[in-house]
């Protein structure tokens, strides 16, 4: 989609339902790292150098010990899924918080309707606001990552957001991270 567009370089944010995948694109080519952490163990090949988190529409919120609102890693998985799915779900994911927000349509494109009242049930006492801040923190630092970590400045760079959840998210972290433009393909 970045190259149809005419974009060299970029950051892309692919949020799902349990997690988001962050890459830098410099040039038209995805950047590359000669190792990877996979399930805790070193692997030493080639590979495109890809950050992800816990952080999806789906992922569970939660306080930790301090009372602070915290996103992932885990998740409320497809089945029940959040709340507002009507499944069975009840614990408080990003999704329900999206919804609360007005940030989403009651009735999706595939026709699923979602349950506010669930979504709102299940959130209690958190405030969906803060849940929003918490799962955009969370991708924030994946972008530094791939990026800033990596000696690149991010600032000035196109922001391709795609995934479930991707384009709900996308231009407050263009904002944060000073990114000038988002494409949502």
């Amino acid at each position: 989609a970045a190259r149809v567009a005419g974009v060299e370089n970029a950051l892309t944010l692919d949020m799902g339902g349990t997690s988001t995948d962050v890459c830098l694109i410099r040039g038209g080519e995805a950047e590359r790292s000669a190792e990877r952490e996979v399930a805790g163990f070193p692997l030493r090949l080639p590979m495109v150098d890809l950050q992800t988190v816990g952080a999806g529409g789906g992922s569970i919120v939660w306080r930790d010990a301090g009372g602070a609102v915290r996103v992932g890693p885990k998740s409320a998985g497809a089945d029940p899924g959040p709340a507002c799915y009507g499944r069975g779900g009840t614990r408080p994911t990003v999704t329900d918080a999206n919804l609360v927000l007005g940030r989403l349509p009651e009735t999706l494109a595939s026709g699923l309707r979602l349950d506010r009242a669930a979504a709102e049930r299940a959130l209690g006492g958190l405030e969906p606001e803060a849940v929003i801040r918490s799962v955009n923190a969370e991708m924030v630092r994946a972008v530094r990552l791939v990026s800033i970590e990596r000696g690149h400045d991010p600032r000035g760079l196109t922001l391709v957001a795609f995934g479930g959840a991707g384009p709900l998210h996308a231009c407050e972290l263009a904002d944060e991270l000073e990114l000038h433009s988002v494409l949502v393909p």
